[in-house]
């Protein structure tokens, strides 16, 4: 049976992409929609979202750093 992340882990996950992407359009001086865009279709992102990784545990600043390691 597949694992199904619930409606609270998502929105954590949500709301620390989110801000990640915030904090990273900031840094490029780029729009946030670029900067969502090129996220979520990232490897960071396919991480953040697998629960089985925690990712999302490290907080936005963590994110943004494994981004901008892996992009």
């Amino acid at each position: 049976m597949e694992k199904r992340t619930n409606d609270k882990t998502l929105f954590a996950m949500d709301l620390t992409a989110m801000m990640a992407v915030e904090q990273l359009s900031a840094e490029k001086k780029q729009s946030q929609e670029k900067v969502l865009l090129d996220f979520m279709e990232s490897n960071t992102a396919k991480m953040l979202y697998d629960d089985s990784t925690k990712l999302w545990w490290d907080g936005p600043s963590a994110i943004a750093e494994e981004y901008k390691k892996n992009h």
